[in-house]
């Protein structure tokens, strides 16, 4: 007893710490097989699975990063490939070809850019089509941003009413998809009764207004309504729950 106690009045209590987690790594099979270094001095423990989920880690970045790099030649390669003002029945190609790439798309990063009141009318156009095909729920609040900037502007950008009418339709089946189908995430309370208000913005502005006279639910006011039919319902569920 009295060497015990010689032993344990020289001894830190950091000392202490790495001698205890010592012969604990040796008192179990399993962990000692996955430790690959124990290194004093400043006390280094390196863990095999520990290392190896790190490497898995960085190849999954560099696979994002190739398919992101791939996902955006892509869209380049489409982006060279039509005109976005010519007739709406000579779109058709491009339009196949934009769903088809949208529905392979690894990530909405290149979208997101796209949504900007400086994009070109290709990269809009390109950014409207995917948005309807893939319904990218993650990508609601800068559609919703971003409807709001058109709404604000005099012009609707300068971007041709097919591709706003597009874009609309876009936000339209991306709420199904969120609140009929539970696609996540979910938009929180504040956002939907911001895209509420957006919409109501939209939908008052003179050239979404004079968008076909003749059949308004057919231009861009009919993907507006039918957007905030599915509004009224997730925020009407809200309210019934917090009641």
């Amino acid at each position: 007893m009295d060497i015990i106690s010689r032993f344990l009045g020289n001894i830190s209590l950091w000392e202490l710490m790495v001698l205890a987690a010592i012969i604990y790594v040796v008192t179990q099979p399993e962990l000692r097989k996955r430790i690959t270094k124990l290194k004093f001095g400043q006390f280094e423990l390196e863990l095999q699975a520990l290392k190896e989920d790190l490497e898995k880690g960085k190849e999954r970045i560099v696979e994002l990063e190739s398919e992101m790099e791939n996902d955006r030649r892509q869209f380049d390669d489409i982006l060279q490939r039509f005109d976005p003002n010519a007739p709406v029945g000579q779109l058709a190609h491009a339009r196949q070809a934009i769903k088809a790439e949208a529905r392979n798309l690894s990530e909405t990063d290149t979208l997101a850019d796209y949504l900007s009141l400086k994009s070109s009318a290709e990269e809009l156009y390109v950014a409207a089509v995917s948005i309807r095909e893939k319904r990218p729920v993650a990508l609601l609040p800068e559609l919703i941003r971003f409807l709001d900037e058109l709404a604000s502007n005099k012009e609707l950008g300068g971007f041709r009413l097919n591709t706003i009418w597009t874009l609309t339709s876009g936000l339209h089946r991306t709420l199904i998809a969120c609140i009929r189908d539970g696609v996540t995430p979910m938009p929180d309370q504040q956002t939907l009764a911001y895209a509420q208000q957006v919409l109501l913005k939209l939908n008052n502005h003179s050239k979404v207004q004079a968008d076909r006279p003749d059949a308004p639910l057919k231009g861009i006011q009919g993907p507006i309504k039918h957007a905030q039919t599915w509004l009224d319902k997730a925020i009407a569920a809200d309210d019934n729950n917090d009641g």
